[in-house]
């Protein structure tokens, strides 16, 4: 899967470049925040504009994944204790005999008296 994440990445990444060659002559101005930059080439505009949307995408990834393992790790733990748990019942000893014993009973009164 990690590898199918880095195979979309660089095509998209090759498709920007080719986009980014093909308007390289054309120029714009462009205004990031506060800050006005004159007569910047489409292509640096495109590849910046990707490499902030990448870096944007892998930092909510991180923090994705960083809560995904708490999560798991969480879970892990209380999975151990329930098993520990499990354990401990199964080697419990039973309260009395199993099966049980007949109860004592009178022997039969047969003959002789």
């Amino acid at each position: 899967m990690v590898i199918f994440r880095v195979v979309l990445v660089l095509l998209a990444f090759l498709v920007v470049l080719v986009l980014a060659i093909t308007n390289s002559s054309t120029t714009t101005t462009a205004v990031v925040f506060t800050k006005t930059y004159y007569d910047v080439p489409v292509a640096f505009v495109m590849l910046y504009s990707f490499a902030f949307g990448a870096l944007c995408v892998g930092i909510f990834a991180v923090v994705s994944e960083i809560q995904l393992r708490s999560r798991l790790y969480r879970q892990r733990k209380t999975q151990d204790a329930l098993m520990e748990e499990l354990r401990a019942l199964r080697n419990a000893p039973l309260e009395g005999e199993y099966p049980p014993k007949p109860e004592h009973s009178e022997p039969p009164e047969g003959g002789s008296q």
